[in-house]
This record gives C-alpha cells, sequence and structure tokens, in this order.
C-alpha cells in the first residue's frame, strides 16, 4: 500500500527539494518569473523599474510644436515698369496713346509722367510725336490725342496692346487691318469716349481721361490681361560720379532738341526739351525717366498719295543703339525680326541689356543723328 503524506506533516530539507527552492524570498522570485512568462505568452512585454516621481513630472510637461515656417510669397512686378505690385494689378489691360508734340501748341502734354513706356519719333516736319503706353488705371487725363504713323503700329504690335490715336497718315491707316493692330481711333469716338478742351484750338485740344479710355477699351473687347514678355531687369547700380550725366539728342530743330540729366538722388534723368524742363499738366512736375534708350533707324523721308509729306522708319532689321541708366551708358545693338517681334537690345558681348525697374523712354532717331553724352 503506498505511503500518504499528509498536509499538516512538517518537512524536513533534507526530505524534499522543494523545501529548498520555496523559500520566502525565491517564492516572491518564482512568483515573478511566472508573470513575466504569463505575459510573454500573452504577448505583453513589462518593463519593472524602480519609480522615479521625477519621471511623472516630466511626462507631464507638454512637449512644445515646432513652428511652421511661413512660406514666402513669390514677388509680382509690373510687366511695363517691373516695379513690385499686386496680381491683380499685374493684370490690368495695358493700352497705347499717341500724344502730340507741337511746339508750342500741345505743350504741356498730360499723362506722360505716368506712362510706363515711351516711344518718341518723328512725324513730319521734324515735329516728334509720343506713343505712351499705360497700363490701367491710366492717369486722369491723356492728351493731346494726336494720329497714327506706320511705325508706330510695330511699337504697338510688339505689345499686343490696343492704340488710340485721331486718325493717321494714309499708310497707317491702310496698314492696321492687314497688321491686326487693335484699333481706337478717337476720331470715331470724338464727343463720347473722347472730348475737346476749350483751352486749346483745334485739333490741340482732343483728350481723354481714366473712366473713358478704361470703358471705350472694354467696350472694344480689348479689356485683357497684357500679352507681351517683359524686357528683362536688374537692380540699381548707380555710378558714383556718374561718367555719363547729360545725355543731349538732336532730332530735328531746337524745340525738339532733347536733353536728360542725371539726378543722383533718384538714380533717373531728369527729362528737358526745347532747352526748357519738360513738365506734365496734370502734376505741374518735371517728367522723371529711370531708363533712356536712343534707337538709330534708317529713316525716309516722302510724299503720301494726298500730297502730304510722309516719314518712315525702317524698324525691321538690326541697328546701333545707346542704353542710358545709373549714369553709364551702354553702347548697343537693336534688333527686330518682323512687324509685330519685339525690339530686342543687346551688348557688345550679344547679351540681352537688362534695365532697372521703372519708367523706359525711347528715344528713336534717324540713323547719323547727333547724340551726345
Amino acid at each position: 500500500m503506498p505511503q500518504v503524506l499528509e498536509s499538516t506533516s512538517p518537512l524536513t530539507p533534507s526530505s524534499s527539494w522543494l523545501s529548498q527552492a520555496l523559500t520566502p524570498k525565491r517564492l516572491q522570485i518564482a512568483g515573478l518569473g511566472l508573470v513575466a512568462s504569463v505575459l510573454v505568452a500573452t504577448g505583453y512585454i513589462v518593463l519593472f523599474a524602480p519609480h522615479n516621481p521625477k519621471d511623472t513630472a516630466k511626462a507631464a510637461v507638454p512637449r512644445t510644436p515646432h513652428p511652421t515656417a511661413t512660406p514666402t510669397p513669390t514677388p509680382v512686378y509690373a510687366p511695363l515698369t517691373g516695379l513690385p505690385t499686386d496680381a491683380a494689378a499685374a493684370a490690368q489691360p495695358v493700352v497705347g496713346v499717341m500724344i502730340e508734340n507741337l511746339y508750342p501748341d500741345a505743350r504741356p502734354q498730360s499723362g506722360l509722367k505716368d506712362a510706363g513706356v515711351v516711344y518718341e519719333a518723328l512725324a513730319e516736319g521734324g515735329i516728334t510725336r509720343f506713343l505712351a503706353i499705360f497700363q490701367e488705371p491710366a492717369p486722369l487725363n491723356i492728351g493731346p490725342v494726336r494720329s497714327l504713323r506706320p511705325y508706330y503700329l510695330d511699337w504697338g504690335l510688339e505689345y499686343n496692346i490696343p492704340v488710340a490715336h485721331a486718325g493717321g497718315s494714309e499708310p497707317a491707316l491702310a496698314a492696321v487691318g492687314p497688321l491686326g493692330l487693335k484699333d481706337i481711333n478717337a476720331l470715331v469716338y470724338d464727343g463720347s469716349y473722347f472730348v475737346r478742351t476749350r483751352d486749346r484750338v483745334a485739333p490741340h485740344n482732343l483728350y481723354t481721361t481714366q473712366s473713358l479710355l478704361a470703358q471705350v477699351v472694354s467696350k472694344l473687347g480689348f479689356a485683357n490681361p497684357p500679352d507681351f514678355k517683359p524686357v528683362p531687369r536688374t537692380a540699381d547700380h548707380p555710378a558714383s560720379p556718374a561718367p555719363h550725366p547729360t545725355i543731349n539728342i538732336a532730332f530735328s530743330t531746337n524745340p525738339y532738341a532733347v536733353k536728360y540729366q542725371y539726378d543722383a538722388a533718384s538714380n533717373s534723368y531728369a527729362r528737358f526739351m526745347g532747352g526748357a524742363a519738360h513738365m506734365d499738366r496734370n502734376t505741374n512736375t518735371q517728367i522723371m525717366v529711370k531708363n533712356v534708350v536712343v534707337e538709330f533707324v534708317p529713316t525716309s523721308y516722302g510724299t503720301q498719295s494726298n500730297g502730304k509729306p510722309e516719314t518712315d522708319y525702317a524698324l525691321v532689321g538690326k541697328g546701333n543703339a545707346l542704353v542710358f541708366e545709373d549714369g553709364n551708358a551702354t553702347a548697343a545693338t537693336w534688333s527686330k525680326a518682323d512687324d509685330h517681334a519685339p525690339t530686342t537690345l543687346t551688348d557688345a558681348a550679344g547679351k540681352p541689356i537688362t534695365f532697372n525697374r521703372g519708367n523706359t523712354w525711347y528715344s528713336v532717331v534717324p540713323a547719323g543723328n547727333s547724340v551726345t553724352y
């Protein structure tokens, strides 16, 4: 009959291995091991470590999130001047207006000061005329508005802009349709979008206003964002002292002699005409120009079929030019592939000329005319 051990019988260390293994300390260790085994077996891992009150304090401190970098906005520049602006202003329509320069009847003109780009060239009889290019909103008053010549069409076509004018020479009006100029003939809208003033005699008294010009541009479907490639721009690098502070440009007779005087304070040029400061009637201030360009262009003279004199510039091709900015002078080459192509200006190395940010005036003179600086 097998021997039975009662639960109340004492166990001696020599009689059983279990009594040696299950001491109080070892029981504690064994229990922990058992718990660990169960946790591992069920997919949990528990790490036992002495409790440190500082850990609780650290855990209670929220982590400071890293600041989100604010993206730098892409700068926006006006296409005509390269001056900083906003997207809405840069998308406003651009329009050209033919402005008279007969001495003394048409002077001072209104609005020239605010044009982003101005082209000055001969009409007939040694008289010069301007194509002033504005981006809306245009100046309050603009004029006096006068007639078109063929070469002014080419400058309008370069920018793909509408051009406002009061009639024109026979060759100019004949070329408007075939070349696709966006045409605003002020004589068609005389009394509505163009008005006659009483302080000057006709035909030197035809003007338009900021509001009226915007209305006619919209009426004719020309109120579109700019559609031309802006000229390359650079930061001002004024020379001190300026090596070429004075520019003299001979168009014809003295009333049409142009002078620019460099102003170091504004890094721009004060404009003079006929020996006097060239003033803007709207503001009664002298016209200041950031960039001055002189293009020497082959020029021919003839007679229209109606017997009136005719002047023509050969703008398609290439020729010599001078660019003035920062008080410096740069010899350049102008070139134009066709009527619609932009006129490019390159330096002696063949690199495109870069302009300061601001307005630009082009003096387009017959090849061989005198320019001193």
